[in-house]
């Protein structure tokens, strides 16, 4: 729990940064409250990975904090002066899941069953347009 007292649409917005960060890592509220005071400074950054939290001051490392990760979905997160970005993990798919001949033909049979049943839009248009002409000369 950040125990400063938060004042101004920053503090909150950089106290909600470090909340979603502590999602993905275990930490005290030691910690919670040092990240909430290092990015306080526009030049400051956390950045946390698969092994750790990383501390920069104008781009360049300062500290290294080794945590576990609690998620496994993320690459990395980036926390400065109120932002936080998250980097999701990008899982690959096998190739052939998306090209194989079954789901092809599949989607070829249901596209051309939809156009032969259902006569598309134009034929529907006109039968609109035949009704009411013949509804207006009764």
């Amino acid at each position: 729990m950040i125990t400063k007292e938060i004042k101004t649409y920053n503090d909150i917005k950089r106290a909600k940064s470090v909340y979603s960060l502590a999602q993905y890592y275990e930490m005290d509220n030691g910690l919670l409250n040092y990240i909430y005071d290092f990015t306080a400074n526009s030049q400051n950054r956390v950045v946390g990975q698969n092994d750790g939290l990383y501390f920069y001051v104008n781009g360049k490392l300062v500290k290294k904090v080794p945590l576990p990760m609690k998620r496994s979905d993320m690459k990395s997160v980036n926390i400065s002066d109120g932002d936080f970005y998250y980097v999701p993990m990008i899982v690959p798919t096998g190739y052939s899941s998306y090209s194989s001949s079954s789901s092809y033909s599949s989607y070829e049979s249901s596209s051309s069953s939809s156009y032969s049943s259902g006569g598309g839009s134009s034929n529907n248009n006109n039968n609109n347009n035949n009704n009411n002409n013949n509804n207006n000369n009764n």
